[in-house]
């Protein structure tokens, strides 16, 4: 029987001999309980709830607690059910808590830049619905160049979670590299040179050379390349060892020459030379009087070398004269000596006219004057100037008379 309302039920009982007997049994019939619960609930990771419970006298939730009223936290959505009891009767009702996943913030890694660098650094954070970043920008990604270390914040909108979080640019300082031989520097070829780099805490030198100072010697001209380091910062700088090769001068093959001829002689060996006459260039023209020995002093920037070439003048080997008058029309004039201390002569062949003789610096500055008068009217006229108070240096001696002017340069010792 399953009575619906409280009902009483009566047996009668008879044996077989007329006896009977009967009784009677209430069968209560009690209404179940309605049992009340918490709305279901959406709460965030991390957060508390409570849960009620009503319409009993006792309670057992599934958590095993006993109470009308229990606070949960769980960490993924669950469902908690509740048994309410009246009396012998039972009911359950069931809540269920959805767990949000905490939204956290990320502005990104800190970035780390050299000072020494233009550089434009990329800050992304992570997705949300919004952002706002401590510079105004309102978008997930921003581009910053601070010149020194800088903080900046981000704040992201997800739902109705709002989180930040920040993020640091480190600006760090660079080396400034110098290498203290300079940019460029002169060797011998063979030689060894000391190259010295400053300004940083590690060194890469482009041969493999991790110190500071290396030794090379290259037999050809090299560049050798060195980045200097500070931390993760660095600065290149670039030497290059020129190589020249020993000088050897030479000034070429001893020559023989007539009286009033000119002969042209010619060095090698280096970049820079300098003669015996003061003259400064490869090649000279000479037209001594006397047998004479000129030396060359050839150089290269690190080095220098001498060389000595003879001239022999064959005063026996110009024509003989036949005619007087013929010479006297066949002019010629020499100074000697050259170079010269405190006298100079100045020969004269073929000139009867009275001759001026003119002395300037290399400024065109008027020194001396001497005039000069053949009398005799030899074919010949050799004359002594005093040149004693001339300052060491180059000069020009000009001739001069009624029908020529003829320039030489004289070298004063």
């Amino acid at each position: 029987m399953t009575p619906t309302e409280t009902t009483t039920y009566t047996v009668t009982v008879s044996d077989n001999f007329g006896n009977s007997d009967t009784d009677s049994v209430i069968v209560t019939v009690n209404e179940l309980p309605i049992i009340a619960v918490s709305e279901d609930i959406t709460i965030i990771e991390g957060e508390s709830t409570n849960l009620i419970a009503s319409g009993a006298d006792m309670y057992l939730w599934n958590t095993g607690e006993s109470f009308n009223s229990i606070s949960v936290s769980p960490t993924e959505t669950t469902t908690y059910i509740v048994t309410g009891t009246v009396s012998s009767c039972s009911a359950q009702a069931a809540v269920t808590v959805t767990v949000t996943p905490l939204f956290v913030a990320s502005a990104g890694a800190d970035e780390y830049v050299c000072d020494n660098l233009n550089y434009e650094v990329e800050l992304t954070a992570n997705q949300g619905d919004s952002y706002l970043w401590s510079t105004g920008a309102t978008t997930q990604s921003i581009i910053v160049s601070p010149l020194s270390t800088t903080n900046y914040s981000v704040t992201v909108t997800q739902g109705e979670q709002v989180d930040s979080d920040d993020v640091t640019v480190y600006v760090n300082p660079s080396p400034d590299v110098v290498i203290l031989n300079g940019e460029s520097v002169d060797i011998l070829n063979g030689d060894f040179i000391t190259l010295t780099a400053s300004g940083a805490n590690n060194y890469e030198w482009s041969n493999g050379a991790l110190q500071p100072n290396i030794a090379v010697s290259p037999s050809i001209t090299t560049t050798y390349e060195v980045r200097g380091f500070i931390g993760d910062c660095y600065d290149d700088k670039q030497i290059t060892v020129n190589v020249l090769q020993a000088v050897v001068a030479n000034a070429g093959e001893d020559v023989t020459m007539c009286l009033e001829e000119t002969v042209t002689l010619t060095a090698t060996g280096g970049d820079e030379y300098v003669w015996s006459t003061g003259e400064i260039t490869p090649t000279i023209e000479v037209s001594p009087l006397v047998t004479t020995d000129y030396t060359v002093t050839v150089f290269n920037a690190l080095d220098f070398d001498e060389a000595t070439v003879r001239v022999e003048v064959d005063a026996n080997c110009t024509d003989q004269i036949d005619n007087p008058i013929d010479d006297l029309s066949n002019f010629a004039f020499h100074v000697y000596p050259n170079p010269a201390n405190n006298i100079i002569n100045i020969k004269l062949s073929g000139s009867t006219f009275v001759t001026t003789i003119y002395i300037f610096d290399v400024t065109g500055k008027l020194i001396q004057q001497t005039k000069i008068s053949n009398e005799d009217l030899g074919l010949t006229s050799t004359t002594q100037i005093d040149i004693s108070t001339l300052n060491s240096g180059v000069y020009f001696v000009k001739l001069s008379d009624e029908e020529r002017d003829v320039t030489k340069k004289l070298i004063v010792n």
